[in-house]
């Protein structure tokens, strides 16, 4: 394996790493959002 491809696929998986720390954070948004609308629900009903 040459020395290109190596930077080419390290590049690549940095780049997956941060997508993933992205995605990682957007759905912990989402999760924190549920939370606080299932609060709301729950209050509502009670």
């Amino acid at each position: 394996m040459d020395q290109q491809k190596i930077e080419e696929m390290t590049k690549l998986l940095l780049q997956i790493e941060q997508e993933l720390k992205e995605t990682k954070q957007s759905l912990l948004s989402i999760n924190e959002s549920i939370d606080k609308y299932d609060k709301y629900a729950f209050l509502n009903v009670s």
